[in-house]
C-alpha cells in the first residue's frame, strides 16, 4: 500500500489529483483520497469530471473520495486558534454546504453521504463496491478540537483565548473539546466525537 501527502505544506487541494494520478501508475488498484471540504470545493470537485472522463481506461476503476463536509477551513481556524489565540473569522473561514455527494451522481459517479457516526461503515463500504469512482461525503461537526497529543500548553492557553474573545462557535467547541477529553481518559464513554 502507498500514501502520499504534501509533507509539512499543508497543501490544499492536493489529495483527488494524486489521487488521479495514483490511478493512472496503477490503472488496476483502488484509489482512497481524502478531502476537506475547502480543497474539494478549490479543484477536487472539477477533478471528479477528469475522473468520470477516464475511468474506462482504469482496469479497476475504483477510485474513492472521502470528503470532511464541515463547512469551515477547518484546519486554518483551529490553527488560528491555537497558534494565534484568534477567534474564527467567518467570512474568511465559512464555507457554502455544497451536497459533493450529489455532484459526484450528477456525472454519473457514485455518491454516498453520511451523516451520522453509525453510517460511517456503511458508507465506506458502498464507495468501495461501486463500478468506478465514488465521493463518500462526511458530514462532520466543526467544533471538534483536532487536539493532537503533542499539544503545548501554549496551544491549548492560545484556544482558550480564542473562546474568551468571542469565537462564533464557543459553545459548541467548549463542549466538544470537554468530550474529547472525557473519552481520552475515560475509554468508551459516549462514542466517538461527533
Amino acid at each position: 500500500m502507498r500514501g502520499s501527502l504534501s509533507g509539512t505544506l499543508a497543501t490544499m487541494g492536493c489529495g483527488v489529483p494524486y489521487a488521479i494520478g495514483a490511478k493512472f501508475a496503477h490503472p488496476d488498484r483502488p484509489a482512497i483520497a481524502l478531502v476537506g471540504d475547502g480543497a474539494m470545493q478549490m479543484n477536487g470537485m472539477a477533478e471528479l469530471i477528469t475522473a468520470a472522463k477516464y475511468r474506462h481506461r482504469w482496469e479497476d476503476p475504483r477510485l474513492v473520495v472521502g470528503v470532511w463536509n464541515n463547512r469551515d477551513l477547518n484546519q486554518v481556524t483551529w490553527e488560528m486558534r491555537a497558534m494565534e489565540g484568534a477567534p474564527s473569522f467567518l467570512p474568511s473561514q465559512e464555507l457554502p454546504d455544497v451536497r459533493y455527494a450529489d455532484f459526484a451522481r450528477s456525472l454519473g459517479l457514485a455518491g454516498v453521504r453520511v451523516e451520522r457516526p453509525q453510517d460511517v461503515e456503511a458508507g465506506w463500504r458502498a464507495a468501495l463496491e461501486a463500478d468506478g469512482p465514488a465521493v463518500v461525503e462526511f458530514v462532520t461537526d466543526p467544533a471538534v478540537p483536532p487536539i493532537p497529543p503533542h499539544a503545548i500548553w501554549d496551544q491549548l492557553e492560545a484556544t482558550a483565548a480564542a473562546v474568551l474573545k468571542g469565537d462564533a462557535d464557543r459553545g459548541s467547541m467548549i463542549k466538544q473539546g470537554f468530550k474529547a477529553k472525557v473519552q481520552e481518559f475515560l475509554p468508551g464513554a459516549g462514542g466517538p466525537p461527533r
